[in-house]
């Protein structure tokens, strides 16, 4: 039998898929660009501000959630989240077309550990398997028994994927945590009792920042 790809991100209680968030974010494109009076085309600095209403639009496109993780914010703060540009902004176009860094299409809604993570990582040699937005970046990592985030075996020597996975510390523990957590906070809602663990698991993951360091 042809196993089911789920995607990593998601817990088995959200009912979200990313199968029309580019179409979802070419409309809000397309509507920042009717009322723009310069820099047409280019969205990023009027998405990025947090009190925009186009962030809260393109927050929503995501879920909530991190496009490279899944970490939402109802266990992440909302401040720890930032605008990232896919193809890095050192690279200041991509594509056969030179398209700005700046447009819609490039634009992730990342948390911080993952954007600052990824930083100028240059995706151009697989940017059409991992790009969030895409169904192909399912089949590329998978979340393992214990809630780690894996390489999918048919990946795990490919040199850019171990280094795209690596850079964004994908491998790292407290990637389990928030997975532990997503799915505590959607359990918390039909059996309370979960409601105690789930509030003292998140009270530690804020208030030690010293998890992120550790593998």
């Amino acid at each position: 039998l042809r196993k089911i790809m789920i995607d990593y991100r998601f817990t088995n209680f959200e009912k979200y898929n990313y199968s029309d968030v580019k179409q979802q974010k070419d409309a809000l494109g397309k509507e920042i660009d009717e009322k723009a009076i310069s820099n047409i085309g280019l969205h990023y600095d009027k998405i990025k501000p947090k009190e925009s209403k186009y962030y809260e639009r393109f927050e929503e496109i995501y879920y909530h959630k991190c496009a490279y993780c899944g970490v939402s914010t109802a266990i992440n703060p909302v401040p720890l989240y930032e605008i990232d540009h896919f193809f890095n902004e050192l690279q200041t176009t991509f594509g056969s077309d030179d398209l700005s860094v700046d447009i819609i299409d490039n634009l992730i809604l990342s948390c911080r550990n993952c954007n600052q993570s990824k930083k100028e990582f240059e995706v151009n040699d697989i940017h059409n398997i991992i790009h969030p937005d895409s169904i192909e970046i399912k089949g590329v990592f998978n979340r393992g028994e214990h809630f780690e985030i894996e390489i999918a075996h048919q990946f795990c020597k490919n040199e850019k994927i171990q280094s795209f996975y690596n850079k964004m510390k994908f491998h790292y523990r407290f990637r389990k945590l928030d997975y532990l957590l997503l799915n505590l906070y959607f359990l918390k809602d039909k059996f309370p009792k979960y409601e105690k663990l789930f509030s003292k698991l998140l009270e530690f993951r804020n208030s030690t920042p010293s998890l992120k360091k550790y593998k």
